[in-house]
Order: structure tokens, then C-alpha cells, then sequence
């Protein structure tokens, strides 16, 4: 028998021209709180900077930390925080008051991120992001684990500092790596850590092979596969028939394509990263409902995208999926909250 499989929610937080950014921000607290309710193990929340049309969050912990005071046990996911723009320390000390603040329901991922707009805005150099990201993940590992921080490297010191609070997750928050490019899949897997995998970057088609990569480095790293060791991302919405389904979910679709064309640029010059970033613009620029549902996601009655997962899950061995509800900001948040009751009460204990 396969293991029962955990079924999470994801935002990005896109936001029109049209929509009230504190609105944006109580509709999605509504939408955890129902998620809570309806057994969903965890909400993630994107980091994303200077683009509103394609997030409107750059702080999620701020609403984490609103979700955790209206919640049980829904758990509080990072997918992700960009490390290199921000000082370990700190941001130690701000995940850990947030899993003391919840009981001890933090979820750290962490990534780099795909767009170098978060970057030039902070003033951090994307190559040396890479540096930025590996000693910083160390370091916060350290503050949160040690008595007394002792740490000394290239960008960032402590010696025998006391860092407050301490998570209550001991020795500290599970920690989740964002999988994108292939060198982050073979970083992650050389380190033994689980991953996220999929969405656009790493649409269906290309996953099975980025997941080879993952796979090769852990054993060269010496690690077995960890344990939930795969969170598969996928664009999903439930609904009572899929013509309905489209005349909801296509017009938003179409606003979060356009909206990763506004700021997509290419992760650097070298000619890998340049013919990834023409593949990717290719995608977005000739959006197509019917394909991107069969390469991202699944929409539909429950049971044709139960039947969907079941598939998936076949292919890629997840026992975790991250459920995009909300991809582009225009399905409507009553629309929204209805196709995550649908979900829960005829996808999910299928899997059960």
C-alpha cells in the first residue's frame, strides 16, 4: 500500500491593477483558515520583490505569523526565502519567534529564486548569490542549534553570540530547498536535503530527468533519499465540469504568464543559462490552456484530476503535492475557496 499522501496549498500572490492589496492580503488568510479546516498540512508562501503584478508578498512571514494566530494545525511554509537577501541572523531570530509564535509549525524553504529583479533591488550580486545563499543557510543552521553561535566565513561572522529564541522544532525547522536549475538539484541532493520541484521551470515533461540529476548527487553525496524527500508542485482546480472550470481559471492563467514575462530575464550570460531562459520565454509566450493543464497541473471534475495525481504520483513517486489554487489573482476568491472544498472532499481521501 502506497503512504497516505499530504496534500499543501501555494501562494505567489499576484495582484492586478484593479485589486486592493489588503484585500489580496485577507483573502488569502481566509484561504489558509479554510485550508486549515479541511485538513491540508501546509501553506507555502512565495518571497517575490518589486513586482506586483506577479506577487504582491514580499514579507510573507508577516502573514504567516497572521495565519498561525487563526489556525490549529496547518503548518507554515517558505517557498521560499531568498537566503542571500538577507542578513542570517536575522533572519535566525524572525523564523524562529515565528515557530514559537505557532506551536512549533515552521516549514524553512529556501532558494536563491528565479528573477534577478529581487537582486539588483537589494543590491546583491547574483553570482555571488550562490556564496550568499550556501554560507547563509549554514550560519542560520548554527544560530538556531547552537547554545552560543560560532561562526566564521567568507561574508559572515559570529562568536559566541546568544541567539533568541530558539525554535521550538529542535534542532531546528525542517528545511526544504527550491529545485529549479539543474546545479540547484545537484546542490540539494550533494547536501541531502528534500526539495520542491516543478511548476514552469520544471514542467512535467522535464521533471523526470531533473529528478535523475537530484538522485545521482545524493548518491554522490552519500545520502539516501530523505525522508519527504519531493514536494511536487502542480496547478490545480476542482469544479463541477471543465467548461466551467476554463471560463474561471484560463483568464488567470493567462494574467500570470503575462506577468512572468514582465520581469523573466536570464539567470546569467553563459549559454546554458541563455538557451534555459528562451525555452522558458518560448513557454510563456505561447500560452495554451489545454497544454499548460497537461504539463502543469490538472483541472477538472475530482475525479479526473484524482485520477491525474494517482498518475503522476506513479511517474515521479511523491508522496506530498503542493496544490496552486490561485495561480494568476483572477479566479475570484469565492471561487477559489469553493474548488478547495471540491478538492478536499473528493480528491483527497482518495489518497488517504
Amino acid at each position: 500500500m502506497p503512504s497516505p499522501m499530504k496534500f499543501d496549498i501555494f501562494y505567489q500572490l499576484p495582484q492586478a491593477d484593479s485589486q486592493d492589496t489588503a484585500a489580496r492580503y485577507r483573502e488569502l488568510i481566509a484561504e489558509a483558515v479554510l485550508a486549515d479546516s479541511l485538513g491540508f498540512d501546509t501553506v507555502w508562501l512565495a518571497e517575490v520583490h518589486f513586482a506586483p503584478h506577479f506577487s504582491a508578498m514580499p514579507a510573507p512571514m508577516m502573514l504567516l505569523a497572521a495565519i498561525a494566530e487563526r489556525t490549529k494545525k496547518l503548518r507554515l511554509g517558505l517557498a521560499v526565502n531568498l537566503v542571500p537577501l538577507h542578513h542570517p541572523m536575522r533572519l535566525a531570530e524572525e523564523t524562529a519567534m515565528l515557530d514559537v509564535l505557532s506551536g512549533g509549525r515552521v516549514e524553512f524553504g529556501a532558494g536563491r529564486g528565479a528573477f534577478n529583479l529581487n537582486y539588483r533591488g537589494y543590491g546583491v550580486d547574483l553570482v555571488e548569490s550562490r556564496e550568499l545563499f550556501a554560507e547563509g543557510l549554514e550560519f542560520v543552521k548554527a544560530a538556531w542549534a547552537e547554545p552560543r553561535v560560532h561562526f566564521k566565513g567568507k561574508h559572515f561572522s559570529a562568536e559566541g553570540i546568544n541567539v533568541i529564541p530558539k525554535p521550538l522544532q529542535r534542532p531546528y525547522p525542517p528545511i526544504r530547498l527550491a529545485a529549479n536549475s539543474p546545479d540547484t538539484f545537484v546542490y540539494a541532493g550533494e547536501h541531502g536535503y528534500p526539495i520542491f520541484a516543478g511548476g514552469p521551470v520544471n514542467p512535467f515533461p522535464v521533471l523526470g530527468e531533473r529528478l535523475k540529476i537530484y538522485d545521482e548527487a545524493l548518491q554522490k553525496g552519500g545520502h539516501e533519499r530523505p525522508h519527504d524527500w519531493l514536494a511536487g508542485l502542480a496547478m490545480v482546480f476542482a469544479g463541477r465540469d471543465r467548461a466551467s472550470v476554463r471560463a474561471i481559471v484560463e483568464p488567470s492563467l493567462r494574467n500570470y504568464f503575462k506577468s512572468v514575462l514582465e520581469i523573466i530575464e536570464p539567470q546569467s550570460n553563459l549559454p546554458f543559462h541563455l538557451e534555459e531562459f528562451e525555452k522558458v520565454r518560448a513557454r510563456l509566450k505561447n500560452f495554451d490552456y489545454d497544454n499548460t493543464e497537461s504539463i502543469l497541473g490538472a483541472f477538472g471534475e475530482p475525479e479526473r484530476i484524482a485520477d491525474r495525481i494517482a498518475e503522476l504520483r506513479g511517474r515521479f513517486g511523491f508522496d506530498r503535492l503542493v496544490c496552486w489554487f490561485e495561480t494568476g489573482g483572477l479566479s475570484g476568491h469565492d471561487n477559489v475557496m469553493a474548488a478547495m472544498r471540491l478538492f478536499a472532499e473528493r480528491v483527497m481521501p482518495r489518497f488517504s
